[in-house]
Parts: C-alpha cells; structure tokens; sequence
C-alpha cells in the first residue's frame, strides 16, 4: 500500500515535472520542445527528486534552524547529486546529453550548475511547503484499490516506454558509433591518398627542376635522410619523363 502510494505520487510529479520542462524550453525557444527522457510524458527524474524530498521532510528532527532553510540545503546539494550522476549515467550508456550547462557560471562539466541547483533548492521548499501536501491529499482521498490498481498500471507503463526507450536509444548509439567509424575510416583514405598525391608532386616538380647531369648523379642514390623525400618514387617520374621524351 505504502508503496503504490509512492509509485503514484512519482508519476505526478514526473508528469508535472514533464509539464513545467517542455512549457519552458518551448517558451524559452519559440518552438515546441518535449521535453523528457522516455517516449511518455514524464520526467522521472523530478519525481525521484520530489519523492525523495518529501520523505526527508517526514523524517527531519525538530531544529533550531527554519525547517525551509534545511529543505533548501538538501534540495540544493541532491539535485547537483541527482543531476550529475544522472547525466554521466547516460552519456556512459547511450552517449548522448540531454542536458549541457556549460555556458553556465560556476557548473561541473556541464552536468550540474549552482544556479540550476539553487532554482531546484526554491523548488523543494515549493514541493514540502505546498505542492506535497495537494499531491498527497489527492492520493490519499483514492480507496486502496485504485491506489493498487494505480500503481500496477504506472509500473507496467513506466517499465514498457522504459524498455522502449532504452531499446531505441541502445539501437541509435550503435548506428552513431557506425556512422563515426565509417567516417573517420574515410578521412583516413582520404587523407593517405591527398598525402601521396603531394608527395608525388612536390617530387615531379623537384625531378623536372633538375638538369640532366643531376638527373644522372640521382641514378646511382640509393636514398635520402630528408622526411617525404622517396628515391624509388623521383626514380619513377625520371623513367617515365625519359620515356616520353624519346618518344618526341
């Protein structure tokens, strides 16, 4: 029962979490933006944060300090937390960001910042002092069998746009990592052939500078200690040029 009480208080908040990101961003950009991990309208990880922040609510001690001012702290310091290790999560399995906060003052390789975390700790003092006790009076005010029911059906929902999700992006991190080795195998190619065709010229041009005595003296070099400079490749360009000026 405690439980299924929690599963459906996280998918509330994972769905007003949803809410608030794809009206900012889509605000924020003037084009729409869903926000959001998984397929579904949901943001888990504003519900794991404001679950998390309820129950230590419940739990605090009575303390000189305002109940507010340790909400904030522990807000604030979780969400760098939540949000750091969320991000290098993913970016590890997928290879992807879903959040950068690099063009932020005082942030942790782009994955966490003290100004977003400091809008998190308001956050939190909004979800204990107001938001919880709404959300949890409408749980509350459910009978036990549609707070079950409730959550069976959350779970099994979260697990398939999970399953879902995780296979589609497990799929395209693969054909990224294709698409990149394909692509640096190319330049390679591409590099090694503009390499050789340089030095094909650059020795052309040095063969064709030359006058015939040294181009007899060039015979009988067996190689050079200067870098880029190859004997057999001048000797080649020698033949061939002999070649077609007997021809004329």
């Amino acid at each position: 029962m405690l439980l299924s009480r929690y599963i459906c208080m996280f998918m509330i908040y994972s769905l007003l979490g949803w809410i608030y990101e794809t009206l900012y961003c889509t605000i924020r950009t003037s084009c729409w933006e869903n926000r959001g991990f998984l397929y579904g309208p949901i943001c888990p990880i504003y519900g794991v944060g404001a679950v998390l922040i309820t129950i230590i609510s419940g739990l605090l001690p009575q303390m000189v300090i305002p109940e507010y001012v340790v909400i904030f702290v522990i807000a604030f310091l979780g969400s760098m937390v939540l949000e750091y290790v969320t991000s290098w999560l993913l970016e590890m399995l997928f290879h992807a960001v879903w959040w950068d906060y690099s063009n932020l003052p005082l942030n942790l390789h782009g994955r966490t910042s003290v100004l977003t975390s400091v809008g998190f700790g308001l956050a939190g003092v909004f979800v204990v002092d107001w938001l919880a006790p709404h959300v949890e009076a409408f749980v509350n005010s459910m009978s036990m069998v549609h707070v079950e029911v409730g959550g069976l059906l959350v779970t099994a929902i979260f697990s398939a746009d999970m399953t879902l999700t995780v296979s589609a992006l497990t799929n395209m991190a693969r054909i990224v990592e294709q698409m990149d080795e394909s692509f640096n195998r190319r330049m390679e190619k591409l590099v090694e052939s503009t390499q050789k065709k340089s030095l094909a010229i650059k020795n052309q041009i040095a063969v064709e500078s030359m006058g015939n005595i040294r181009r007899l003296a060039l015979k009988r070099v067996s190689g050079f200690r200067y870098p880029n400079v190859s004997t057999e490749n001048i000797k080649n360009i020698l033949h061939i040029r002999q070649h077609d000026e007997k021809k004329e």
